[in-house]
């Protein structure tokens, strides 16, 4: 689906009690972004002030003055972009950050990205030998877009794997079924110190447009009802079903 960006000023699109994605410089991974929620507290002449929606362990690991901050924020069908500098952070119990306030965001018209945090009950086919699958195992799904989604896995799966999902009951939507491609696998360690991954994956392009244009819809759905009731997306712990 093709995107379109412009530029908005961003007093018109930022405000208060906004949700707000953060992605800090990832010191394990070159290159890589460690992804940080929170909602905007205050919007200052100069600053941005950021309530986070983080552990007090990930606060404390907070970047260092003057790091870049790419940050994304969701509107109606699009996503709004800007990255500016970090300049500080709040004292505990208090868990804020405080950034350099943009001029100008960049909004971009991607639909299939806005995502969803949900949890459900999933079942996926994970690559075998020689080109086959496995068996379907019975797993948790993490977020959906209408692009793709990620679910929780006790084995790391192989960036570009083909794997295949299939989510019984989509609120909604009904049954989901799709061939799917990995993006991401991340590794996660649990509360007892076992390690399990997140595994992003996108749908496959025979994934049907007519399919794709309602799970976008359903998936803008599942947003709208979060922000109609005043409520803060959902902070989903996967850790605690994989205890040993």
């Amino acid at each position: 689906m093709p995107t379109q960006e412009e530029a908005k000023k961003a007093e018109e699109v930022l405000h208060a009690g906004q949700f707000i994605h953060l992605g800090v410089p990832d010191e394990e991974e070159e290159g890589g972004l460690r992804m940080v929620q929170g909602r905007i507290d205050d919007l200052a002449l100069r600053y941005l002030a950021i309530e986070l929606d983080v552990e007090v362990k990930d606060f404390l690991s907070s970047p260092a003055a003057g790091t870049d901050i790419a940050c994304a924020v969701t509107g109606d069908g699009c996503v709004y972009r800007f990255t500016v500098g970090f300049r500080g952070c709040s004292r505990l119990p208090v868990r804020q950050w405080f950034l350099e306030r943009p001029e100008t965001v960049s909004r971009i018209q991607m639909r299939q990205f806005v995502r969803v945090p949900l949890e459900l009950p999933l079942a996926v086919k994970l690559p075998g030998d020689h080109g086959s699958m496995k068996n379907a195992a019975d797993t948790t799904l993490v977020d959906i877009s209408g692009g793709g989604l990620s679910f929780v896995s006790d084995e790391k799966v192989l960036l570009s794997a083909a794997i295949a999902v299939d989510i019984p009951e989509l609120p909604g939507y009904g049954e989901l079924k799709s061939g799917a491609k990995v993006k991401r696998c991340t590794p996660i360690t649990t509360p007892t110190g076992r390690r399990i991954y997140h595994i992003g994956a996108s749908f496959d392009d025979d994934f049907a447009r007519a399919e794709q244009e309602r799970l976008i819809q359903t998936v803008f759905e599942l947003q709208r009802s979060y922000l109609q009731r005043g409520l803060r997306m959902p902070h989903i712990d996967h850790t605690h079903r994989h205890k040993a």
